[in-house]
């Protein structure tokens, strides 16, 4: 599945959830007339580039610096980390990053739409890519929607849906750290949120069942597994969802790591605190609404992806101040978390 990269000017929407934030190991100098490692032979330890990592040299830890200035811990052979995020109006988006660490094949790296680095962990991200869009363009057959009564595409006459590389095939067993949060019930939203994708599902007139499922474990002291910049830090097998600081621009974003099969393992979520948020049922002026925020942002915790504006999806990039309407899903959204689960 690819993103759908959109220009926002109306609002903004999401991202999510796990671990302890790893400290990135320091930059190494770059020395003149230095080798480039070979293929199938063991990377610097380190901060590497993805020009590095084009050698096909493998690594089992250290960080990735990513162009855009943003640092991503590597994740354990045979694994993959993806991080998805939302922006406020008129900001343009993170770009949505994978890093795939195939083990001897080396790690490939995805920015939006361009794969990069070892060309054998590229050829096989890739094919994974293509199979799994298949697999999901099959699924997602669903009925056909109502006859749109207006040229516009609306939230329930719209089957727009995108799926992200993995799934989980367990319980999502999460935290919550409430340090710095920007609203007084914003637990409660978050639990809202995490439950719209799941069981009995009712909206549009119409009724799906999903088998995602989540646990809310306990409030926490550890923090989610993200970086200041939006990448995401080292996996510790803990799914924390808290708050803190993001780019300018950026609402919130998700980390998920998953293993080779495509089953998730771990989820971290960032919710920015430079924004004003509510977590009541009435929301006004220039706040974010934290469980239709929450909403998207799980949705990209259970394996959906971005859709075009314009469809009135949760999954939509972006979704305004005081977005209340998207604290239920869509037709598009249902038809999605149906074909996953």
């Amino acid at each position: 599945m690819r993103p759908v990269r959109n220009t926002l000017t109306t609002g903004a929407v999401i991202a999510l959830v796990v671990g302890l934030t790893a400290t990135a190991a320091p930059a190494q100098a770059a020395t003149p007339g230095a080798s480039t490692p070979a293929a199938g032979t063991r990377c610097a330890t380190g901060t590497l580039s993805v020009q590095t990592l084009r050698s096909g040299c493998t690594v089992s830890s250290g960080t990735i610096a990513l162009p855009d200035g943003r640092t991503f811990a590597v994740p354990a052979p045979g694994e993959s980390v993806m991080a998805s995020s939302s922006a406020a109006p008129g900001a343009p988006e993170l770009a949505e990053v994978v890093i795939a660490n195939t083990g001897t094949g080396g790690v490939a790296v995805r920015i939006d739409e361009t794969w990069s680095g070892s060309a054998p962990a590229v050829r096989r991200e890739q094919a994974r890519s293509a199979a799994a869009s298949a697999a999901a363009s099959a699924a997602a057959s669903a009925p056909a929607a109502p006859a749109a009564t207006t040229a516009a595409t609306t939230k329930c006459t719209s089957t727009a849906n995108e799926r992200n590389p993995y799934r989980w095939s367990s319980t999502v067993q999460w935290y919550y750290n409430e340090s710095g949060q920007k609203s007084s019930y914003a637990k409660d939203a978050l639990r809202k949120a995490a439950n719209a994708w799941t069981g009995t599902i009712a909206s549009c007139d119409r009724t799906v069942t999903s088998s995602a499922r989540n646990s809310y474990v306990r409030l926490a002291t550890q923090v989610p597994g993200l970086t200041d910049k939006g990448g995401c830090s080292k996996s510790n097998g803990y799914s924390v969802v808290g708050w803190g600081k993001l780019p300018s621009g950026t609402l919130g974003v998700t980390c998920v790591w998953y293993d080779g099969n495509g089953i998730a393992k771990e989820s971290d979520q960032r919710y920015a605190t430079s924004y004003k948020w509510s977590s009541t049922t009435a929301c006004s002026g220039a706040r974010f609404d934290t469980q239709a925020v929450a909403t998207h942002e799980w949705g990209h915790l259970y394996g959906l992806g971005h859709v075009k504006t314009g469809t009135g999806q949760v999954m939509e990039p972006s979704g305004g101040y005081c977005d209340t309407g998207s604290r239920t899903l869509g037709l598009g959204d249902m038809t999605g978390i149906a074909a996953i689960y």
